[in-house]
């Protein structure tokens, strides 16, 4: 035990631990796969059309939800695969890379949906 005050982290420390712990960056990625899910599922719910064609090919077979995990589940097992074969050095780009897109996704479906219901 000691009795010194641990010194804060700066903004680049914080960010280069968060990108070196791969857990942080799965969780992450994980929240955004829910966040991108649950938005898309809601918007349709309300109306709103789903653009992705791949996900619009899928529905007549596997409804709605059925597409959307699926096609999920897809990009999660080719990033796994991807985040195993590749050196440690560049694993947390994979993360990253399904991250931003499935976020942004995500957010984008939250700014239509709030305009659907607020105008």
């Amino acid at each position: 035990m000691s009795h010194e005050v641990p010194l804060p982290e700066t903004p680049r420390a914080v960010l280069a631990h968060a990108v070196s712990d791969e857990h942080v960056l799965w969780t992450v990625t994980m929240l955004a796969f829910v966040l991108d899910v649950l938005t898309t599922l809601y918007g349709l719910g309300r109306g709103l059309a789903e653009l992705n064609p791949v996900v619009l090919a899928l529905i007549p077979a596997l409804g709605p939800v059925g597409a959307l995990i699926s096609l999920k589940l897809v990009v999660l097992a080719v990033a796994v695969v991807a985040w195993r074969v590749l050196p440690s050095r560049y694993r947390g780009a994979i993360p990253i890379g399904v991250a931003v897109p499935w976020g942004v996704a995500g957010l984008m479906n939250t700014q239509l949906i709030l305009v659907t219901v607020f105008g």
